[in-house]
């Protein structure tokens, strides 16, 4: 089977169970799930990043999203975050370890934990998951654009230390053609006016760059290509998931304060 026929079919199957988790399972299943993909996302940010005893991460990460399962709070983060740096105290006793893999992990996991945390958080309102809906579709057609614009028209590059295969007239082709389906979908579903809506799709949009970007980094400081391989032809989770971790947050935070 080629590459593209793997990323098709598993593109579709995502896109039903997705569809199906977001608008059809009830709490407490929706919050478990959520954190189910939480700790895949936090195990692949551990074993991506190769920090010794990663079992002991893996398990202070699997108690985290247990309580995030039972009540979701900003406070499990705290405590997970304090237990992980006891484990890399631990671990750099005994052997030398690198603090900047140690960090580029707790970074990625704690922008993934405040993403379910927006999810969850909104879940229960028909606004909120409009606002959730709005500023995904938006993400992903700003990748889409962003991709066909930069093989066309792209020259000068973005950030080429982190990813040399972005470019400037990318991230334009992507804010032309992303910001009017946010502004949409949030205009027409009550969400915001049109003016605050601009707004706040043009900073999802260059949250999204910027949430990509962040993940690409981390994988270069790793040498990976991917997160990991559970996702046939698409990597991992938090290569399926990289924009959008700080482009949901952001959004919802931003949207809270209007």
């Amino acid at each position: 089977m080629s590459e593209l026929s793997k990323r098709i079919i598993t593109a579709i199957v995502l896109f039903v169970a997705v569809w199906g988790w977001y608008f059809h399972l009830a709490s407490p299943w929706f919050e478990s799930m959520l954190a189910l993909i939480g700790l895949v996302a936090s195990c692949e940010a551990v074993l991506m990043m190769k920090l010794r005893q990663p079992l002991a991460y893996m398990l202070s990460a699997a108690v985290m999203w247990g309580l995030f399962a039972w009540s979701a709070d900003i406070g499990w983060l705290l405590l997970g975050g304090f237990i992980w740096f006891f484990v890399f105290v631990l671990n750099s006793r005994l052997q030398q370890a690198s603090f900047s893999d140690f960090f580029a992990a707790v970074w990625l996991l704690s922008w993934v934990y405040v993403f379910a945390l927006a999810i969850a958080e909104t879940h229960n309102s028909a606004v909120g998951q409009s606002l959730i809906i709005g500023t995904c579709l938006a993400v992903w057609t700003s990748d889409t654009a962003a991709y066909f614009v930069g093989r066309k028209w792209g020259s000068r590059k973005l950030c080429p230390a982190i990813s040399p295969g972005k470019s400037i007239e990318g991230v334009m082709g992507a804010l032309l053609f992303a910001v009017p389906v946010a502004m949409f979908c949030w205009v027409s579903w009550d969400v915001l006016p049109a003016g605050l809506a601009l707004i706040l799709a043009l900073v999802a949009v260059i949250a999204g760059v910027l949430g990509d970007l962040s993940e690409s980094s981390v994988k270069r400081m790793a040498g990976a290509k991917d997160s990991g391989s559970w996702l046939p032809g698409h990597g991992g989770i938090l290569d399926r998931i990289d924009a959008i971790i700080m482009a949901v947050p952001v959004t919802w935070l931003l949207w809270g304060l209007i």
